[in-house]
């Protein structure tokens, strides 16, 4: 008895008996094609033409650097060289105590000139504990999310 045929049903796929091993290169073709599409519609980027990165990723012109520092607040600035994409842009920190933890997040928009080729972001990180320090990555994304190919070295700063 020989097996060479898949059935294309949804489920497991089932053998039968053929004589025409064309059959599965085909099924093979149309399930992967299946998968890949339910990914891509998952993920929203079907949905998402922006989400393409129509330019080369950007990078760090300057910084990150802590431009100010209360008790309870930092300001962290850095400028990036033609992010491209999308007009209006993120500038996202992550944050925290523990270099190896940064799982809080500040965030700022920002809007691009397309007539300068730098962007300067500058996010403010508020709530925090005096005389504290604290570690940061920047990176930066475009209005869909997708990010500029922007991201920092862990850095660090101290509140008053």
């Amino acid at each position: 008895m020989q097996l060479s045929r898949l059935s294309c049903r949804a489920g497991a796929p089932e053998a039968r008996r053929s004589s025409a091993p064309q059959d599965f290169k085909q099924c093979f073709i149309l399930a992967s094609a299946f998968v890949l599409m339910a990914g891509l519609i998952s993920s929203g980027f079907a949905d998402d033409a922006a989400a393409v990165p129509t330019h080369n990723a950007a990078q760090l012109a300057a910084g990150p650097e802590l431009e100010s520092a209360t008790d309870t607040s930092a300001i962290i600035r850095w400028t990036t060289i033609d992010p491209g994409g999308t007009v209006l842009h993120y500038g996202v920190v992550h944050y925290g105590t523990d270099a190896q933890n940064l799982t809080q997040i500040a965030q700022s928009p920002n809007r691009r000139d397309p007539s300068h080729p730098d962007m300067i972001f500058r996010v403010r990180i508020m709530k925090l504990n005096s005389n504290t320090t604290y570690y940061y990555t920047v990176e930066s994304t475009g209005a869909t999310g997708a990010s500029d190919g922007v991201s920092s070295s862990v850095k660090t700063f101290k509140t008053q």
